[in-house]
């Protein structure tokens, strides 16, 4: 593995080390929005990725009401694709979110380490996003801010993370980043309200970035020129290798009817509507890919080793309780009943005894 953390960074001064009842570890993520950091629970085994939320000065009310719909979200979002929500406080300090930690590189990291991926690779990713995104919409939840750095790629397959507290009404606010700019849709930027065809959008942005290594629009370097752009839909595939460029523009049509549903888009996809390659393996992840994916995975086991609970100490293990007692107490307990039971049915049998000599007694002295 390599020799410097792919995962974890050190707390920077300013960093908390704790929130809630999780002990942060370090810095695993962080963004115009956000700020995610790696934790540990005493008496829970396994890590945890704990999210807060990074605002300009005071926490305002409304900064709140958005995070709390995040997390709102996130717990409906629940899923096979998505990290479980684990637990929250919108009214902290500084609100924050626990979820399941899945040690696996994003797309957006494995571009930017290990270049763009096959287009065949490339079409069943999106294959399996349009089946995340499908599973998703079914639960009312839009997820408003996908994008390469918000899908993981695990050995399993993909995982959405990071159910995203911007929205257009955010977007006039210096702390937006290009890299979410970019992912909009149209009428995102616009300032109407985001619906499921926004997703499809993003996802479409999202296969340029894997394909082409940058989303569909020219490097401007400034997020109001970008902002015009996106608001115009006007991009630009032609880096795109010709045979994604039909799904792209299915994914990217101005109009937010034109675009096909997560279901639709998915039957595009494992058609092979995207690339048909003689192939056998250009569908699977590039094997520099796969070589980062498994760094991630062999990295997060050593630190969920490294910050285990620590076992008992001798002569002090735990012990389990059934009803306030331990099971040796409930032997004591069952011995003392069994020798109660015992007296009193020895006491019954004398007294039964003494009663019946009286008796006897009493019978022989009568006239």
């Amino acid at each position: 593995m390599p020799d410097d953390h792919l995962i974890l960074r050190p707390l920077y001064r300013g960093d908390p080390t704790s929130l809630g009842p999780y002990r942060l570890l370090g810095r695993i993520g962080a963004g115009g929005m956000g700020r995610v950091y790696l934790a540990n629970r005493n008496g829970t085994e396994g890590l945890y990725a704990v999210k807060t939320l990074l605002v300009e000065g005071l926490t305002t009310d409304g900064d709140r009401v958005r995070f709390a719909r995040e997390v709102k979200m996130a717990r409906r979002a629940a899923g096979l694709r998505t990290a479980r929500v684990f637990d929250a406080d919108p009214q902290a300090p500084l609100p924050w979110l626990a979820t399941e930690y899945v040690a696996a590189p994003s797309l957006g990291d494995l571009v930017a380490r290990c270049g763009t991926a096959h287009p065949a690779a490339i079409a069943r990713i999106v294959a399996d996003c349009a089946t995340a995104l499908e599973e998703l919409h079914s639960t009312g939840v839009i997820h408003r801010d996908l994008k390469p750095h918000n899908i993981l790629l695990t050995s399993q397959g993909i995982r959405l993370i990071d159910f995203g507290i911007s929205h257009a009404s955010d977007l006039t606010r210096t702390r937006v980043t290009l890299g979410t700019v970019a992912y909009i849709a149209p009428e995102q930027a616009r300032g109407e309200p985001a619906t499921a065809a926004c997703d499809i959008w993003a996802l479409g942005a999202t296969l340029c970035t894997l394909a082409a290594g940058h989303p569909p629009y020219p490097d401007t370097g400034d997020p109001v020129r970008l902002l015009a752009l996106v608001s115009r839909a006007a991009v630009d595939l032609r880096d795109l290798p010709a045979p994604l460029r039909p799904l792209a523009a299915a994914c990217l049509a101005p109009d937010a009817a034109d675009r096909p549903t997560p279901a639709e888009l998915r039957v595009l996809a494992e058609r092979g509507t995207a690339h048909r390659s003689s192939r056998t393996d250009a569908a699977e992840p590039p094997d520099s890919w796969i070589a980062l994916i498994s760094d991630y995975e062999n990295e997060g086991e050593e630190l969920r080793d490294q910050h285990a609970p620590d076992p008992p100490a001798p002569g002090h293990e735990r012990t389990q309780r059934i009803a306030g007692l331990t099971p040796e107490g409930w032997k004591a307990a069952g011995s003392l009943i069994s020798n109660l039971t015992m007296l009193i049915v020895l006491g019954a049998a004398g007294l039964l005894t003494l009663i019946t000599v009286v008796a006897v007694i009493v019978i022989a002295l009568s006239p």
